[in-house]
């Protein structure tokens, strides 16, 4: 059997299928490995948001044996990758397809993940287009106008103190299991769980839509804030981050920056590297302009706290 999983979210778990069928899972993996140049590791340091490229896993040993690979193989696509090659393009349509088959089945080892439906497979499949689909354009100005009015956001009527700390992306790239199980609201906390944490999961009211208003009221419900709505120096550190999200349809997630004292921002696409680009690679002044491939709408501005509670 192979776990396949898309590299697609940032903030939800990733979708993940099982490949039950001998026949498939042997034929494609001679597909992969007879394709050894285009395979990596681990999703590409050049990923951003948005698809980045698929995970297959093997849930036995013989496989790896059978056909010279340890336990994973990692195709990249879309975002990050070369995203022209054609055979590259063939193999990650195979991959989304078969979560379709008869002989594949949902992951049941993540009650989390979310089902790769059809609005999904349209949306990965429209991310392996040369121009992403079409779907790299930046901050959706009447999506923001719309996120302000609804989350409340308030007009600055005090002078916040807050901290700022420096760019160390390395905490969170350098070890495998703080890298693939913390995600963007991880990092924009700068407060690492190891449960790929999710708004307001913390204080037991979880987001039940994937909205601006939702993603803010689970947030606050965590201990956030508003910007300009001050917390006292008890509180410190106190970061100031930034959420957004994408909206579909077929694509809904949310993502999450946090500003560094160099000045930029940074973020961590899901289980992916910390980084302080955006999707055309450009340094993060401001992430409400910055190019975020699907995330088009920007919610606001937040401030962190100490006793925030994130899990």
């Amino acid at each position: 059997m192979l776990r396949i999983t898309a590299d697609v979210f940032s903030g939800r778990p990733n979708p993940c299928w099982i490949l039950n069928d001998e026949n498939e899972v042997r034929a494609t993996l001679k597909e992969l490995t007879q394709q050894r140049s285009l395979i990596a590791e681990a999703a590409p340091a050049t990923g951003g948001l948005g698809l980045r490229g698929f995970l297959v896993e093997s849930l036995s040993d013989e496989l790896g044996r059978d056909f010279g690979f340890s336990d994973s193989l990692y195709l990249p696509a879309g975002v990050g990758s070369s995203g022209t090659d054609s055979k590259a393009q063939e193999l990650a349509e195979r991959l989304i397809r078969l979560s379709a088959s008869a002989e594949a089945s949902v992951d049941a080892g993540d009650v989390d993940a979310i089902p790769l439906d059809e609005a999904l497979q349209t949306f990965l499949l429209d991310q392996l287009q040369p121009d992403g689909g079409g779907r790299t354009s930046v901050a959706d100005n009447n999506g923001a106008d719309a996120a302000a009015a609804d989350t409340g956001e308030i007009m600055p009527a005090a002078t916040c103190m807050i901290e700022l700390s420096p760019y160390n992306p390395g905490f969170w790239n350098n070890n495998q299991t703080i890298l693939r199980n913390n995600n963007c609201y991880n990092y924009a906390s700068n407060k690492r769980t190891d449960t790929f944490a999710q708004p307001g999961r913390g204080c037991g009211r979880i987001y039940s839509a994937i909205t601006c208003l939702e993603m803010s009221r689970a947030s606050l419900c965590d201990g956030l804030h508003r910007r300009f709505d001050c917390f006292p120096a008890a509180e410190a550190p106190r970061y100031l981050v930034a959420l957004v999200v994408a909206p579909g349809p077929g694509f809904k997630d949310f993502h999450w920056y946090r500003k560094m004292k160099e000045g930029y921002w940074g973020h961590k696409p899901g289980g992916t590297a910390v980084r302080n680009v955006d999707n055309s690679n450009r340094l993060i002044l401001d992430p409400a302009t910055c190019n975020r491939g699907p995330y088009t709408q920007f919610c606001g501005y937040f401030y962190t706290c100490r006793s925030q509670r994130i899990r």
